[in-house]
């Protein structure tokens, strides 16, 4: 080696310490090193500038009409959609100014390195204006021309030799800068393949919050809406419903996912058979509403009465069924009465929740997630003795009827007028649930199921169809997957049977003395009577009838 040449490299090597040091002068691994470094330099779409300089500048513009120099118009370029000011003013908003900025870039058709810089700053504002939201109204026609800027001045800012890799995937997915810009990502999205739009993303320098991201998954839910089959439909849904949930690390504005969940709805509404999607109804309640209160927001975004009507007979039978297995004080599903209220969803016109102290505080996932549902509906149940106790009220007709969680208490019916729950107050004592002017008082006794039935029907001037949902089916159907929660239901109801004479003159005993009861006939247990032994004339008469008493939990009879 010339010793020139080895002076030179000793010099190099002096002059960077360690870090061109190698056993082999030119090592590959250090080169690839070398090269990242540049490209992460000087071929990256990230720029760093600083915001608070930006908005210097466009103040300074919009004060004056004059960008000074060259520093000034990138900073402009580089700030075109952002807001500024205390008005929250923005460039690309502002017609005559942003004109004036698109032809002082223009000028510099003659200087393509610095065109090409002014370029990624339009570039960047170009991808990062929220054009999907409402209030980008006003930038709508500036976008357009500022859209029309790049694909006119594309060819030139390539033209600049290094030439830059974000450019080039610019060039390749020309679509980006054309109207439905995204339709070439929604069957790749569909099958969850995104790495062709995560390529591009990642080379450009998209941000997750870009509008590009949201019209892609616009897109991709209108290709699965357009799907014919049902089967292939819910095939895709799952995945679709994950990015919209959030989970895909997308953000999405709040109108785009209203807009994509309101798609899914009229689709699915149109199936043969409408089995209840978990996710989908919680995702449409959470981001529209609780269909049955804010009727005006599903008129205004869905604009389907029928999806409306599926997702609210959804909810109310997920509200139901959370009453009656999450809520029950054993932790032990009461599927009598949860069989018999689900046949009651298509006449429940509103329903009330007040939880007892156990399920107003517990805050497992569960709990916190029956009481999310139950928001706008929601109170909290104040002077009983049991912290486990709750209570389920629904207006059916002219009536309020009002359950609870532990069993022995019986069902209060109310007419509607005589019982108001206050949405501003947010507790409500036991004995308004448990009041005097009550229509009637019925007890789950027996075969109880057909003497409510006897009560209520004829009143209310409606009868469940044969076979309606929930006559049937099982707590765990509704808990499981909709996929799996297909249980077919009986051709004919089952008859209810009369409860035999002695039942009947324990159910006379009962009323005459407000007694308590628990009914564990049904898992092999004893009927109770839930009281003591100091009335004498409760004695003799629970005697008569064959009941033995124990203490301290009151009289059994098998």
């Amino acid at each position: 080696m010339s010793p020139h040449l080895d002076q030179l490299r000793q010099q190099v090597q002096s002059s960077f310490g360690d870090s061109l040091r190698s056993p082999e002068w030119g090592a590959p691994v250090l080169m690839t090193q070398a090269l990242q470094a540049v490209k992460a330099q000087f071929d990256s779409s990230s720029v760093s500038t600083d915001p608070r300089s930006i908005a210097k500048t466009l103040l300074a513009f919009r004060n004056t009409r004059s960008l000074t120099n060259f520093i000034d118009l990138k900073y402009a370029c580089f700030g075109v959609s952002q807001r500024v000011g205390r008005d929250g003013w923005s460039l690309i908003e502002d017609e005559a100014l942003f004109e004036l900025l698109l032809g002082s870039i223009k000028d510099l058709n003659e200087f393509p390195r610095r065109l090409r810089k002014c370029y990624q700053g339009l570039m960047h504002s170009y991808f990062n204006y929220a054009i999907l939201d409402e209030e980008a109204a006003a930038g709508v026609g500036n976008w357009l021309l500022l859209r029309k800027f790049l694909v006119d001045h594309l060819s030139v800012a390539l033209s600049v030799e290094p030439q830059a890799s974000w450019l080039r995937t610019l060039g390749e997915h020309r679509n980006l800068l054309a109207d439905n810009p995204c339709d070439r990502y929604a069957p790749q999205l569909m099958n969850g393949d995104a790495s062709e739009l995560v390529a591009a993303s990642e080379s450009i320098g998209l941000a997750t919050s870009s509008w590009v991201w949201q019209e892609a998954i616009t897109s991709h839910t209108q290709q699965v809406c357009k799907l014919k089959s049902d089967k292939k439909f819910r095939e895709y849904l799952d995945v679709l419903l994950d990015l919209l949930d959030g989970k895909g690390g997308v953000q999405l504005s709040r109108s785009i996912a209203v807009d994509c969940i309101a798609l899914i709805l009229i689709r699915y509404v149109k199936g043969k058979d409408l089995p209840e999607h978990p996710h989908l109804r919680d995702l449409a309640v959470e981001q529209i509403g609780n269909p049955w209160l804010k009727r005006t927001a599903w008129d205004a975004h869905v604009k389907n009465d029928e999806a409306r009507k599926m997702v609210d007979g959804w909810l109310k039978r997920r509200l139901i069924t959370d009453f009656f297995a999450l809520l029950s004080e054993d932790g032990a599903a009461d599927q009598r009465r949860l069989n018999y209220w689900l046949r009651f969803e298509p006449v429940i016109e509103d329903m009330w929740f007040a939880l007892g102290p156990h399920a107003g505080s517990t805050n497992t996932s569960n709990f916190r997630d029956m009481r999310k549902r139950m928001e706008g509906r929601l109170h909290y149940l104040d002077g009983q003795g049991s912290p486990y106790n709750n209570a389920f009220i629904m207006k059916i007709g002219s009536f309020m009827v009002v359950e609870f969680g532990i069993t022995g208490n019986a069902t209060f019916i109310y007419n509607a007028q005589d019982l108001n729950l206050d949405s501003m107050r947010r507790h409500v004592a036991i004995h308004t649930l448990k009041a005097r002017n009550r229509v009637a008082r019925l007890i789950h006794m027996a075969n109880w199921e057909g003497n409510f039935d006897a009560w209520l029907l004829p009143r209310i001037g409606w009868s469940p169809q044969i076979g309606a949902a929930g006559s049937s089916r099982s707590v765990d159907a509704y808990l499981r997957p909709a996929a799996e929660a297909t249980v077919p239901e009986p051709r004919h109801a089952p008859a209810t049977p009369r409860p035999p004479p002695t039942m009947v003159a324990v159910n006379e005993v009962i009323y005459a003395h407000n007694l308590k009861f628990d009914d564990r006939r049904s898992k092999n247990g004893a009927f109770w009577i839930l009281h003591d032994d100091s009335n004498p004339t409760v004695n003799a008469k629970l005697q008569r009838l064959g009941f033995r008493y124990k203490a301290p939990r009151g009289w059994w009879k098998e």
